[in-house]
């Protein structure tokens, strides 16, 4: 027979205490999973970090009461701990902590918002002050966009009508080359005559 440190009531009493402990970590992921969003991903390994911590923390308190001796009672008020943890007091913890983050994150806004209302206020001054010179601003910015538009439609006017003339001076040099071939033309066989009465 195995000599143990502890009675067999007293590793029955800390093992279902452990069974609470560890029911209690896992109300604390919860907590956490509650204001932090992991997604698919994250919460897999969550739950893989709290199945690692659990057993760890299950290995340590099984040595510390019985040497690492394993006894069906020890996991029996593991378990048991567990389901008294789960189905008694879970939910009133979860409900307590909720309130007390809740109620912190609601003062620290409040401080927050407090401290920065100074801030806001002279901002909100500034702001007034500045109008009258933003709304000239506004409007000289938009008198310089409408005279480069304007500048911009001028100048495709002119390049346009550049164009256009340009054009233009092509076709007469066309139709004066057309002319001049054709009364070179017209001269050439009126020369043929006169030579041949020449001879």
């Amino acid at each position: 027979m195995d000599f143990l440190p502890y009675s067999q009531e007293y590793m029955l009493m800390v093992s279902i205490m452990g069974g609470m402990f560890l029911g209690f970590i896992w109300d604390v992921y919860r907590l956490i999973r509650h204001y932090v969003k992991f997604g698919v991903i994250g919460t897999a390994v969550g739950d893989i970090a709290y199945w690692i911590v659990s057993v760890y923390l299950s290995i340590q308190i099984i040595y510390e009461i019985s040497y690492g001796n394993l006894r069906f009672f020890i996991l029996m008020g593991f378990l048991l701990g567990a389901l008294l943890y789960f189905y008694g007091i879970s939910n009133y913890i979860l409900k307590i902590f909720i309130f007390c983050i809740d109620f912190i994150i609601s003062l620290i806004s409040k401080f927050i918002s407090f401290m920065i209302y100074p801030m806001k206020f002279l901002i909100g001054k500034i702001k007034k002050i500045l109008k009258p010179v933003k709304i000239k601003v506004e409007i000289g910015v938009n008198k310089a966009k409408r005279r480069y538009k304007f500048f911009k439609f001028k100048l495709k006017k002119v390049s346009k009508k550049r164009k256009m003339i340009y054009n233009k001076k092509k076709q007469m040099r066309k139709v004066k080359a057309r002319k001049r071939r054709h009364k070179i033309n017209e001269r050439r066989p009126k020369d043929n005559r006169v030579k041949k009465q020449n001879k």
